[in-house]
């Protein structure tokens, strides 16, 4: 099964309810505004701060492997 499926994909199985156009649409812009939401998020201080230590030890351990 596929992630991505359209509405050919699943011709003639019957494994769910049907949802009708008019249902895909609203569930499309729905997941569309939580998507966007998300993305406006921005990324955490913390999470921020814990790539660059990452960042750091990489470069370390570069440096280490090359002497």
């Amino acid at each position: 099964m596929s992630d991505f499926q359209t509405d050919d994909d699943i011709a003639g199985k019957v494994d769910g309810p049907a949802v009708p156009a008019s249902g895909r649409t609203v569930i499309s812009r729905k997941l569309r505004e939580l998507y966007d939401a998300v993305q406006d998020e921005g990324i955490p201080d913390k999470f921020l701060d814990l790539l660059e230590k990452l960042d750091e030890a990489e470069r370390k351990a570069g440096t280490s492997e090359a002497r």
